[in-house]
């Protein structure tokens, strides 16, 4: 598959995870229009006409017509996972099953109203597991940032669970697995204030003089952004 001329239709362009989307986003509706063709003809050629991009088939040539497409196939190099992968995503779908238990427990307290009020706070005695849950909380590429997997505003890891240190904690939980070691989870209200733009909680809110409700990450959108013309006429 060869898509050209789509970042003309986006903006942000130079974002990584943005851009990791748009091109999931065009594969399936690449298949999906292929697949709903013999069914609903008009309604494939009418989407087909009106993509925000170009498409290349393998040849080199650009259809101008639905039916002009193959069937879509299986493309095995989108299937390939290490098996120590797959099993550590495992834990990561069932861990977030438990967060999710105990975020509603904090949410029947009214300590947050929404998962993006909370900051989840997790301790593994495994080292292991520690540092893979630790590098995730700080993934530069957002899609494997264990906050947005986990629709929180913060995630946090701790080397250990001092008596101080739970007392401070209100909602707890504990994962376990064969696949792992024990995981504690904790859940407390998430630090900052509330960003207008995408509702996470942030410290970094009200750090930027020309837009105080904003978090980082979307005043570095706003910020490098110019506002479309036709915005600014009334």
């Amino acid at each position: 598959m060869k898509i050209i001329n789509s970042t003309k239709y986006s903006r942000g362009t130079v974002s990584f995870t943005r851009r990791s989307c748009q091109t999931v986003l065009a594969a399936h509706l690449l298949s999906i229009v292929r697949v709903i063709a013999p069914i609903l003809p008009h309604m494939a050629e009418d989407v087909w006409q009106n993509l925000p991009f170009e498409y290349v088939m393998e040849d080199g040539l650009v259809p101008k017509f639905v039916f002009e497409l193959k069937w879509p196939s299986l493309k095995g190099d989108w299937l390939a996972m290490e098996a120590d992968d797959v099993d550590f995503w495992n834990t990561i779908l069932e861990l977030r099953s438990e967060v999710n238990k105990v975020l509603e427990n904090a949410r029947i307290g009214k300590l947050i109203g929404s998962s993006l009020e909370a900051k989840v706070i997790l301790h593994a005695a495994d080292g292991a597991t520690l540092t893979k849950l630790r590098e995730m909380c700080s993934a530069t590429n957002d899609a494997d940032a264990l906050h947005r997997i986990f629709i929180t505003s913060q995630v946090e890891t701790v080397n250990s669970l001092s008596d101080e240190f739970l007392s401070t904690v209100p909602y707890t939980g504990k994962y376990t697995s064969q696949r792992t070691s024990e995981v504690w989870v904790g859940v407390t209200h998430a630090d900052g204030a509330k960003c207008e733009r995408c509702w996470n909680y942030s410290p970094q809110v009200g750090s930027f003089v020309d837009h105080p409700t904003l978090c980082a990450r979307c005043y570095g959108v706003v910020d490098v952004q110019p506002l479309p013309a036709a915005a600014g006429v009334c």
